[in-house]
């Protein structure tokens, strides 16, 4: 019946303490691993030491982008759009440059939690300093520094949108009113970060992986494909998800691809769990837009036109495209009758996490 309560099925179990996490998750022999992640917003690589790391009594592995070879590659570009005529994607591990604080650097795998992050301590890198670019419209100023060396001006992509007649909205408009409006970037948040756990079975060939997460078939074809197996041999579990808000969407991170490549190389389960501090600076993020807005009515206040010029601030990478300001230019009318649109964005790149939905 329209209106009546409905009863929800999960909350006893939760409740009570019965739901099963990804950190829940304890197979028999599970090794544990923790990241080394830039303390730069950008910089160049200019060497990685990794031997009192790879000496330490515990340590299983250790992994860096020389390590990982050919599988380093650009994560997907999921969805393309003409208008992104600069797409770029990260590495599971940075290469030679990066673009952020909190791009993943290198990644440890050892007996437990404390030995991993003690490693990771032990990893000696040295960096060149670079420029970094944070705000939309300096960003695209002439002289900028660049994120991406071969991105002009740090535009990912410019797009007009039309309906309608805004300048004769305008044009016959009685009152125009103008905005400049900043909407700041946010951070999911979430009760559970994220996390995945890994076991490769060597004797049937089945990759088994359970990660928090809000995609687990794209996840599950994208690594078969990545480690050459069928995709009937690889199973992505995603158990209970304690808030996602959108930061568990990824395809991929960089912690999805090590911790399945790590136990097939190792032979034995991997465990990685994000801690708050990663959260913060290496997990997706929200829109942070500049607009600058008009909206044109009559005597009566009816509106008759709305134009929107906005900055989009797309963090170094662009996974997603430009889905994200699509959305705002899609939304931005609301609820109203408006026969007379006008939107136009920039997609900027600056050296901050990448956005997605």
């Amino acid at each position: 019946m329209i209106g009546a309560r409905i009863a929800r099925n999960e909350d006893p179990r939760l409740l009570r303490g019965l739901g099963c996490f990804v950190a829940d998750i304890h197979p028999p022999g599970v090794l544990q691993a923790a990241g080394l992640r830039s303390p730069h917003a950008h910089a160049r690589i200019v060497s990685i030491d990794a031997t009192q790391a790879r000496a330490l009594p515990g340590v299983h592995l250790v992994l860096t982008a020389t390590d990982l070879g050919p599988l380093n590659q650009p994560t997907p570009l999921l969805i393309p759009h003409p208008a992104l005529t600069h797409a770029r994607t990260q590495l599971p591990l940075a290469a030679d440059e990066v673009r952020y604080v909190g791009e993943l650097i290198a990644f440890v795998i050892a007996e437990d939690r404390y030995v991993a992050e003690d490693a990771v301590d032990l990893i000696e890198v040295r960096y060149a300093p670079l420029p970094a670019v944070t705000e939309l419209e300096a960003a695209l100023a002439d002289g900028s520094p660049l994120v991406h060396a071969d991105v002009p001006a740090n535009r990912a992509a410019r797009l007009v949108q039309r309906v309608g007649d805004p300048e004769g909205a305008f044009a016959r408009a009685a009152h125009v009113l103008t905005e400049r409006l900043y909407v700041e970037r946010s951070c999911a948040s979430p009760i559970e970060a994220r996390g995945v756990v890994a076991d490769y079975d060597p004797r049937t060939g089945v990759l088994r992986a359970w990660i928090s997460t809000q995609a687990p078939l794209p996840i599950k074809n994208g690594l078969a494909r990545l480690f050459g197996l069928p995709e009937f041999n690889v199973e992505v579990i995603a158990p209970d998800i304690g808030g996602a808000f959108g930061a568990k969407i990824m395809l991929f991170y960089p912690e999805e691809i090590l911790v399945p490549h790590a136990a097939i190389q190792l032979g034995r389960p991997v465990k990685w769990i994000e801690d708050r501090r990663e959260h913060f600076t290496s997990a997706s993020q929200e829109r942070g837009q500049l607009h600058r807005i008009e909206v044109a009515v009559d005597e009566t206040g009816r509106i008759l036109g709305l134009r929107d010029r906005f900055l989009h601030d797309a963090g170094a990478y662009t996974p997603y495209g430009i889905v994200v300001p699509l959305i705002t230019a899609t939304q931005l009318p609301g609820p109203y009758r408006l026969r007379n649109y006008h939107v136009e964005f920039d997609a900027v790149y600056t050296n901050k996490v990448q956005v997605t939905p």
